[in-house]
């Protein structure tokens, strides 16, 4: 019976995630601010902040990603700084050497 319990609370906790996810996810995308975003979906900005917290710690528990970034488009290099040492690289290079580059370094 404590095995069924659980596994009901963690599929609760994660379906719980899933849905402030999906309600992050929303927000950022309405090009609301928080405050009005949470006044017109009913939810007070000190939960909103709460469920937030708890999504990003759970996404960092995670194994860290590489989030894509789109470079504007201009004729300076991309600079890496990481412990005095500076790395220029140009802006068309290929993601993967970039992937490849960033993994190494950190």
């Amino acid at each position: 019976m404590q095995s069924n319990t659980t596994s009901i609370t963690t599929i609760k906790q994660e379906v719980r995630l899933q849905e402030w996810t999906a309600q992050i996810e929303a927000q950022q995308a309405s090009g609301l601010t928080i405050r009005e975003w949470c006044k017109e979906n009913g939810i007070k900005p000190n939960t909103y902040y709460n469920r937030l917290r708890k999504v990003r710690e759970q996404y960092m528990e995670k194994s860290p990603t590489v989030v894509p970034v789109p470079l504007p488009r201009s004729s300076e290099n991309i600079r890496i700084e990481k412990n005095g040492l500076q790395i220029s690289l140009p802006t068309d290079i290929s993601p993967e050497v970039l992937l490849a580059l960033v993994k190494e370094l950190c």
